[in-house]
C-alpha cells in the first residue's frame, strides 16, 4: 500500500469528515444527543482498473476496482483520470469489507501538459522541410535558365540556316536541342509536384504545431472516503456512466442446402471512443436506456376560442432544435481469467451469452472476457450466440411479374433470445444470398426469410386469349374475358409446395362487375391471406408441385377473369 504525502493535495484535499457519535447525557431523566466525531481523512490513489463494462445504445457503465490493504481510520480514495466523456452525476460507488462508505465526490481541475519537446521537433521538422523547399525552388531557377539558354541556341540555328550550312549537322543539332528541351520540361514538372508536395507537408506541420500551442487539458478524478473499522483488505468498486459507447446486434444467418435447417449467428457489433482502452473486461449487453425519464408525459391543455385576426408577423428567433437521442456506433476476444483447466476456459468462452432481465429491458452476459480499445474507426464483432431453428420451408411463385421462384423460409426462434432488430447477411449452403433487416423477434416467435431463386423451378404464366364482347338485350352491356394458364416446371426429385399469387381488378362502382371463374384448383384458404389479401384482389393458390414434373409432365394451373360492365360505361384501362 502506497499512501500519498500530504503535501501533493494540499488543505483542499485532507478532508474532516463528522461522524454522528451517540453520547449519553444524564440528568433528572435519561436524554440522548447527537454529539459530532471529527475523522482525519487520509489520501491514497486507487491505482484502479477497469474490469466491467454494461453496454447500452450510445453510452456505457464502466466500473472500476481495486483492493487496498487498509488500517484503521478515515480514507480518501483517488481514482484518477476519469475520461473527457464522463457523466459526473452518474458516479457511484460501492465497497467490500470491514468499512463503510460515507461519501462520493467528484473534482475536475485544468492541467499544464509539457509540450516543449514536441515543439521542438515539429519545429526541427518544418525547418528541415523549409530547407527542401529552398533546394526545389533553386532548382527551378536553373531549370528555367537552361531553358532559355536551348532557346537562344534554337534562335542562333534559325540565323546560321540562311547561310550555306551542313545539312545533317544542322538536323543533328535540331534533334539535340528537342531532345533537351523535353527532358527540362519534364523535369520542370517534377519539381512542381515536388514543392506543391513540400508546401502541403510544412502546413501541415504548422497546423500540428498550432493545435499543440493551444491544447487545455483538464482532469477529473473521483474521491471516494471511507472509514475502516478494523484493518482489512478493502475492495472499491466505481461506477460511472460514458458517451461514444455503442452496440448493436447484427446476424449470419445460413440454410443448409436443403433449406429444412437454419442456424442464426447471433453478433454483437460494438464501437467506442469513450477516451479510454476496455483491455480484458467482463462485458454485459443491455436494451436499457439509462439517463432517459423514467416518468411519463404530461399533455398540456388544449384550448379553443373564438378565431382572432392574426397579429402582426413577428421576426422569427433563431431556435435551434436538440435530438433527443444520440447513437454512436469493436472487439478482441481473449481467453478467460478464471482459474480453469484449458479445456474448460475455452468452452466457456465458446459458449454463448447468458439472458437476464424480466422487465422491457434484456441484458446478454458475455462469457468471456473482450478487449475494446477507444477508436472511433475501429467496429468489431462478439459472439452472443448460435441459434438452432425450427424452419418450415416452401416456395413463392408470382409469374406476372417474373419466371423465377423463390424459396422462403417461415423460421420459428427456438431460442431463450429476443432476436432485436438489426442487419442480417444471409446465406444458402455456400452461396451468398443478401441482406436482409430482421425485426424483433421474441422466444417461439416465427418470422419470412427469403433465401433467394430456386434456378430448379419456373412459373410461366400465358394470356391464352382475351375476348370483348357484347351481352344482355340488344347488346345493353360489354363483357371481357381474360383466359389465363399458369406452367410450374420442378426439377427436384421431391414435391414442392409453391404459393402462387396473381391478382384480379377490383371493381370500385356498382357498374362495373368482375368475377373469378372456372380454376382449375382452389384458392389458398389460410385466414390470414382471406381477411387480408382477397379483399385487395390479390389471389394466392397453395399448391403441391410433383417431383421431376418437367416438359409434357410439367404442372398446370387455369383460370379466368370476367369483367362486365354496361355498353356505355367508359372503364380505366386494364392490365394484361
Amino acid at each position: 500500500m502506497r499512501r500519498l504525502p500530504y503535501s501533493i493535495y494540499g488543505e483542499k484535499f485532507m478532508k474532516f469528515l463528522i461522524i454522528t457519535g451517540l453520547v449519553a447525557i444524564t440528568s433528572t431523566q435519561t436524554l440522548f444527543a447527537w454529539q459530532p466525531t471529527t475523522v482525519a481523512m487520509e489520501p491514497i490513489d486507487a491505482n484502479s482498473t477497469i474490469t466491467d463494462v454494461t453496454l447500452y445504445r450510445g453510452r456505457a457503465a464502466v466500473t472500476r476496482s481495486t483492493q487496498l490493504d487498509l488500517s484503521v481510520g478515515g480514507w480518501s480514495i483517488f481514482f484518477r483520470d476519469l475520461p473527457s466523456s464522463v457523466t459526473l452525476d452518474s458516479v457511484q460507488a460501492s465497497v467490500k469489507g470491514n468499512a463503510k462508505l460515507i461519501a462520493v465526490d467528484t473534482t475536475t481541475f485544468p492541467i499544464e501538459k509539457d509540450n516543449n519537446k514536441l515543439l521542438k521537433e515539429l519545429n526541427q521538422q518544418i525547418s528541415q522541410v523549409e530547407e527542401k523547399i529552398a533546394l526545389a525552388l533553386a532548382e527551378k531557377e536553373s531549370l528555367n535558365m537552361q531553358s532559355s539558354f536551348l532557346e537562344t541556341l534554337v534562335q542562333r540555328s534559325a540565323t546560321e540556316q540562311e547561310a550555306a550550312v551542313d545539312l545533317d549537322a544542322f538536323q543533328a543539332q535540331l534533334a539535340f536541342i528537342g531532345n533537351e528541351m523535353t527532358s527540362l520540361e519534364s523535369k520542370k514538372l517534377a519539381n512542381k509536384k515536388l514543392r506543391e508536395e513540400l508546401t502541403n507537408q510544412r502546413n501541415t506541420l504548422v497546423k500540428r504545431k498550432n493545435n499543440i500551442s493551444n491544447e487545455r487539458h483538464e482532469q477529473r478524478d473521483a474521491i471516494i472516503n471511507i472509514v475502516v473499522f478494523s484493518q482489512d483488505n478493502i475492495t472499491i468498486d466505481l461506477t460511472y456512466l460514458v458517451h461514444h459507447a455503442s452496440w448493436e446486434p447484427t446476424y449470419s444467418i445460413r440454410a443448409s442446402e436443403g433449406g429444412e435447417s437454419i442456424t442464426i449467428d447471433y453478433d454483437a457489433k460494438v464501437v467506442q471512443y469513450s477516451g479510454e482502452d476496455w483491455k480484458d473486461v467482463n462485458v454485459t449487453l443491455s436494451t436499457a436506456q439509462p439517463q432517459r425519464s423514467a416518468s411519463p408525459p404530461k399533455p398540456v391543455p388544449w384550448f379553443v376560442d373564438v378565431k382572432q385576426p392574426p397579429p402582426p408577423t413577428a421576426i422569427p428567433s433563431d431556435k435551434r432544435s436538440r435530438s433527443m437521442g444520440e447513437r454512436d456506433t469493436g472487439i478482441y476476444l481473449l481467453e478467460s481469467r478464471a482459474t480453469l483447466s484449458v479445456g474448460s476456459q475455452l468452452n466457456r468462452a465458446a459458449s454463448a451469452a447468458s439472458v437476464s432481465g424480466d422487465g422491457p429491458a434484456v441484458s446478454f452476459i458475455l462469457p468471456r472476457t473482450i478487449t475494446v480499445p477507444s477508436n472511433r474507426s475501429d467496429t468489431q464483432k462478439t459472439a452472443i450466440a448460435s441459434i438452432e431453428t425450427t424452419a418450415s420451408l416452401f416456395r413463392v411463385a408470382v409469374p406476372m411479374i417474373t419466371d423465377s421462384v423463390f424459396i422462403r423460409s417461415e423460421v420459428t426462434n427456438d431460442s431463450l433470445f429476443i432476436l432485436l432488430p438489426g442487419e442480417a447477411s444471409i446465406f444458402h449452403g455456400s452461396d451468398f444470398v443478401g441482406r436482409t433487416v430482421l425485426p424483433t423477434v421474441a422466444p417461439s416467435e416465427t418470422f419470412s426469410l427469403d433465401l433467394g431463386i430456386d434456378p430448379k423451378i419456373v412459373a410461366t404464366r400465358t394470356l391464352i386469349e382475351k375476348i370483348t364482347s357484347s351481352t344482355g338485350l340488344f347488346g345493353s352491356s360489354k363483357e371481357t374475358l381474360y383466359d389465363y394458364r399458369l406452367t410450374i416446371s420442378n426439377g427436384h426429385n421431391t414435391a414442392l409446395d409453391v404459393h402462387v399469387w396473381d391478382r384480379i381488378p377490383v371493381s370500385r362502382n356498382e357498374d362495373i362487375e368482375v368475377e373469378l371463374k372456372n380454376q382449375s384448383a382452389h384458392l389458398s384458404t389460410n385466414a390470414k391471406y382471406l381477411q387480408t389479401d382477397f379483399p385487395r384482389g390479390l389471389l394466392r393458390w397453395d399448391l403441391s408441385i410433383p417431383a421431376n414434373s418437367t416438359g409434357e409432365a410439367s404442372f398446370i394451373l387455369t383460370w379466368q377473369v370476367d369483367i362486365a360492365r354496361g355498353k356505355d360505361v367508359e372503364m380505366t384501362p386494364l392490365p394484361e
